[in-house]
Order: structure tokens, then sequence, then C-alpha cells
């Protein structure tokens, strides 16, 4: 006899046969690392769309687990939806050809793509007064850098972005240029803007000038530290604290002391007019500017020091004293580990699509994958209370990667154990520290020996096959 009590008849009762309905559609393993992170509004499918087997939602997921395991092809993507759908009664077929995920891919546009990635970014910024240890300063901190990446050789690239004119034509690679916006508190990316790399680093930062709000603080190399790039920044409510630029004289004879090395000084307008701003800008801009320069000392390996000289428009000497600001523009070297994170370990230097077009997509999926598994480490920082510092990027991903397969094994009704499992794996992250090692050399250099093939210094169909070494015949014959 069965009873209608789904409490005692857990193994008799007809409830039985409709728990595995209650799961629903299957569940894709990034899906449970999403859910919490990434309004469900921001992945939904448009009302007025067909339903399709990739499905935005999924297409996404698919996408996004690309990008965080780089190597990946579409082939490999293709099999991982087969898979997905696998769980289903009835699974729809699905052809062999990766035709229609890359068609799927390109459905996504790229202004859907950039709000998950500044939603992302809102979402971790939240937490960021408490991720910053050390520095005591309530204001939104920025940093903001410029690197550069390559392209597939292809016809559509080629024309879009061209090689470096260094390159003999054919043998290069189409070259862009790129400049972030990082939280110096977060580490998340808040904006970008990219061209092709004959555009200069100043005009992709004066494009950038809109995304700033006031009581912003930005902090930059010497590059970005030219008078119309601190007194448009200074109309907008922005402050500034940049190196000196090394056109400019370190004089501190002149202007009104504030203290050893710190002086108040004012800048007149050039006269020339910078090319990244319009004629219009350029005469908004005031004749004058009262900026502050100082002069810090930092300590190297070999026991010396180094001496910069900044230049900021935080005026204020007790608000903002030597010491501060120092420690400020210490910390802007961390947005060379968040380029090298993107670059490096998801491998965003060499980009794989085809047309201009598909490379912005893949360019922001990079940018989300990112600031996603910036938001693990956040999260893993704050139970934790271990420093956001110390957290491994790789380690992250590693442990993001192989928890989220674990965690879609188990049942969606089931959620104190997902929920239990997604404790462990960000205390694994929090446990895996990278070592302090502040007088560590990191020079760029590689130790593995290259292959010895020469380069490519002619178009691929006009290259012939070298002749054989003349030493290795010699040994053929003795």
């Amino acid at each position: 006899m069965f009873t209608t009590a789904p409490l005692f008849g857990r193994f008799h009762s007809p409830f039985k046969k409709i728990v595995p309905s209650l799961r629903g559609q299957p569940l894709h393993h990034l899906e449970s690392l999403c859910a919490d992170r990434i309004a469900p509004a921001l992945l939904a499918p448009n009302d007025t769309e067909r339903e399709r087997i990739f499905t935005p939602r999924l297409t996404f997921l698919t996408f996004l687990d690309q990008v965080l395991n780089p190597g990946s092809s579409c082939r490999n993507a293709l099999d991982q939806i087969k898979t997905y759908y696998q769980s289903l009664p009835a699974p729809p077929p699905i052809d062999n050809s990766t035709s229609g995920y890359c068609q799927a891919r390109a459905r996504w546009t790229t202004a859907e793509l950039v709000d998950i990635r500044c939603h992302l970014a809102k979402r971790l910024a939240l937490h960021g007064d408490t991720l910053l240890a050390g520095l005591a300063v309530s204001r939104p901190l920025k940093v903001i850098d410029g690197t550069t990446f390559n392209l597939p050789d292809t016809a559509a690239n080629r024309e879009v972005c061209p090689q470096s004119e260094d390159q003999l034509p054919g043998c290069g690679f189409p070259l862009v240029r790129l400049v972030g916006v990082f939280c110096l508190k977060t580490g998340a990316l808040l904006e970008e803007a990219s061209a092709p790399h004959t555009t200069s680093e100043n005009a992709l930062f004066h494009d950038l000038w809109p995304t700033f709000q006031a009581d912003d603080i930005l902090l930059a190399d010497s590059n970005f530290s030219s008078y119309g790039s601190l007194a448009g920044l200074r109309q907008q409510g922005v402050d500034g604290l940049f190196e000196l630029h090394a056109s400019r004289k370190r004089d501190f004879r002149q202007g009104r002391r504030l203290g050893p090395r710190d002086r108040l000084v004012t800048w007149i307008k050039p006269k020339v007019k910078p090319a990244n701003l319009t004629e219009e800008q350029w005469q908004q801009l005031p004749a004058t500017l009262t900026v502050r320069l100082v002069r810090v000392r930092l300590a190297t390996q070999n026991g010396r020091c180094q001496y910069l000289t900044l230049v900021t428009t935080l005026t204020d000497p007790k608000a903002w004293p030597v010491r501060l600001l120092a420690a400020l523009y210490a910390r802007r070297w961390k947005i060379e580990l968040y380029w090298d994170d993107i670059k490096t370990t998801l491998q965003m230097d060499r980009l794989s699509c085809r047309t201009p077009a598909m490379v912005h997509k893949e360019l922001q999926m990079h940018f989300i994958a990112y600031n996603l598994i910036r938001s693990l480490m956040g999260e893993a920082a704050l139970l934790a209370h271990v420093p956001l510092d110390r957290i491994s990027f790789k380690g992250t991903m590693d442990a993001a990667h192989h928890y989220s397969l674990a965690m879609d094994k188990i049942p969606v009704r089931h959620r104190h154990r997902r929920r239990m499992l997604f404790l462990e794996m960000l205390s694994t992250i929090a446990a895996d520290l990278v070592p302090e090692r502040p007088d560590r050399r990191e020079p760029r250099c590689q130790k593995r020996r290259p292959k010895a093939y020469p380069f490519m210094t002619r178009p691929r169909h006009l290259m012939n096959d070298l002749p054989k070494d003349s030493r290795r015949k010699k040994h053929r014959v003795s």
C-alpha cells in the first residue's frame, strides 16, 4: 500500500517518480559559480527569440569555460554541450559541426557582455574598503595602464589592426593596444578602451574620461602625467597621483614649501595643444594649474635607495601626507600583476577569433572570466580573513574548475550539500597563499631555450625549406 506522505513514503511513494523532474533542465557546471554573482536577467534569453538548442545561457557558460581553460577548442565546447543534453530523457539531435555553436556565440552582443563584466565589478566593489589592507582611504582608488596583444593573422583582422611596422608584410600578427582601468582595492577590471597599436595610450586614456566619477583618485605612471590630463580630470572632480614626466624639471626651489621634498607649484598651460584633445577641449582648460610635487624614497634590493618624483592634485599635506602618497603609488605596481593574470594565466595575449567583431566579444569574455575569479578571491579573503593580494589567481582558477564539477553532480534540491561544498572551495582558495617575497627579482627573460628554427622573413607561400646542415651530412658519412 502506498502512502501519500512524502516524509514516510520516501522509497515507496509516488513522489519518487517525480523527483528527477524537480531538477528540471540539466545544469552546466559553471552555473553554480555564476548563479549568485551574475544576475539571471543578464543571462535570460530574449522573449522574442525562438527556442534554440544553443540557448544564450548555455552558450555563455560554454564560452566562459573556453576562456577559463586556455587552449580549449570549439570542438571541445560542442562536446561539452552534447554531454550537457545527455541528462535529458530525450536529448535533441546535435550536428557534429561547430557552426551552430559559433553562430550562437556571435548572437551575443558586445554591449550585453560589457553589462555582465560591469555587474561583476560593481558586486565586488561593495567590499572594497574591507579588502584593502594597510591603507585607510575611503575614496575610490583606480589604477590605469596600457598593454598590447596579438590577433590571429587573418585578412579581416589585418584590415582593422595592422601589424607592427618593424615586421615585414605577411610575417607578423595584427597588434592591438589596450588601456584598462582597475580598482586598486579589489583588482577588478572597471573600464577598458582598445584600438590598433598605432593609437597612443594617451588617446585611449582620454576616451575613458567620461567613465570617471567625481571623488575618484587615479594612479598611473609618468606616461599619463601631462598638463592636459591633470587639468581635464580636475575639472571633473577627479584627482590624480602620477609619476612626474621625464620632460618636466624637478626643481624643488620653486613654489611654496610644504615639507622636506614637498612643494606646491603652479604649472602654466603649454602653448602646444596635445594631439588627443580637440581645440574646444583645450580652450576649456584653465591657464594655470596648482599641483604638488613630492619626492619619495623607495628601498631597493641592493640596499640602495631609488628616488621618484610624484605629481598630484591632492594638495592638502595634512589629509595626504607624503608617507601615504608613497604607499599609494607603491601599490600601483599591482596593475602589472593584474595584466599578467589576464594575459598569461588566461592567455589573452593570443586570441583565437578570426573576425574583429568576435575578437571584441572574446576580449570581453576574458574580462568577465577575470572579474569572476577576482570575486571568488574576494569572498575567500573575507571568509578566511586573509590578504586579497596573497591569494593565488591560478590556484583560484583550478579550485573553481574542480569544485564546480563536483557541485554539478549534487542535485539542486540538496542545497545544503552544495553550499557546504562551496564553502569548502572558498577555504581551499584562501589556503593557497602566495609567499611574500619582497626582495625577489623577476627579470623578463626565459630560461627554457626555444627550438632553433629561423624566423619567418617572407610570407609563408614564398618560404622554402632550408637545406640540410652540412655537419649532419658529415656525421652520417662518418
